[in-house]
């Protein structure tokens, strides 16, 4: 199909999508205001509402796969132009805009000071921000989020997981991961986890890390200058060359790195039967 385009100034709703033209993807980058999204398994439709749009137009695209909404960002710009302009005049680029998805839909939501909510994707998530406050909640799949200062609450997210932060704070709460990469320079990181066989790796300045699991036994690793690394109450000594902590049968797996943030490991009771992830390895029971 030939490409569709729109340019919404004001409150409208557009649906793009059908049985042949299933919806795959969406990519929204807006600077200040809010995205919603929510997600659906009955339809391969997807709904945008706009609520609100100050500034210039939303520019809307649909190309029978891919749903684009871009905010501030003209065809003869370039990426790093676009960028100048909305930095520079970040009061007059808001907008309000709700969407319900396809759940198997892989998104990427780019936002300036937006706050983002979306929930219910089951083909993973990218979220960046600069200074928006973020909550994702029931997440299939890779779930990749990059915040500066912005604040961030994710709930039963499920797959592996990307965690970038300058000093926001990232909570993850409830959550089934198997491996993840966390990066911070000031921001704490907390991960509490249903899950107790993991594969964790963090670096980190100043900021603290803390993960919460059931685990049945653990391997750390970890370089700490000043900071503490505290693993199920056992202190690691601190110093610039890596020490180790093992128990068990080590399903927890942790490699850290930190100048002067803590690393703290807290054991947390199972919430039910071990699911295969779980097992322990080899078959041993």
């Amino acid at each position: 199909m030939a490409q569709q385009k729109w340019q919404v100034d004001g409150p409208r709703i557009i649906e793009v999508g059908d049985a042949q033209e299933r919806v795959a993807a969406l990519q929204v980058a807006i600077v200040g205001g809010h995205v919603g999204v929510v997600t659906h398994d009955d339809s391969p439709v997807a709904r945008l509402e706009v609520a609100e749009v100050e500034g210039p137009p939303l520019t809307v695209s649909w190309d029978g796969r891919t749903l684009r909404v871009l905010h501030g960002k003209d065809a003869t710009d370039s990426v790093i132009a676009a960028l100048r302009r909305l930095i520079e005049e970040p009061g007059r680029h808001r907008a309000e805009v709700s969407l319900s998805m396809p759940a198997h839909a892989r998104t990427t939501i780019s936002t300036v000071s937006a706050s983002v909510v979306a929930g219910g994707l089951r083909a993973g998530l990218t979220v960046n921000t600069v200074s928006g406050e973020v909550a994702l909640h029931d997440v299939s799949g890779r779930t990749k989020l990059n915040t500066v200062s912005g604040a961030a609450e994710c709930v039963g997210l499920d797959g592996d997981v990307k965690l970038n932060t300058v000093s926001g704070a990232i909570t993850v709460q409830d959550s089934r991961i198997g491996a993840a990469k966390l990066n911070t320079v000031s921001g704490e990181i907390t991960l509490d986890l249903r899950n107790g066989r993991a594969t964790l790796a963090s670096n980190s300045v100043s900021g603290d890390v803390t993960v919460r699991a059931p685990y049945t036994g653990y391997a750390v690793t970890a370089t700490s200058a000043t900071g503490q690394v505290v693993v199920d109450g056992r202190l690691l000594a601190k110093g610039r060359s890596p020490g180790t902590l093992t128990d068990g049968d080590g399903s927890l797996q942790i490699s850290a790195n930190s100048v002067s943030g803590s690393v703290v490991v807290l054991r947390a009771a199972a919430s039910g039967p071990p699911t295969p992830q779980d097992a322990p390895p080899n078959g041993d029971r």
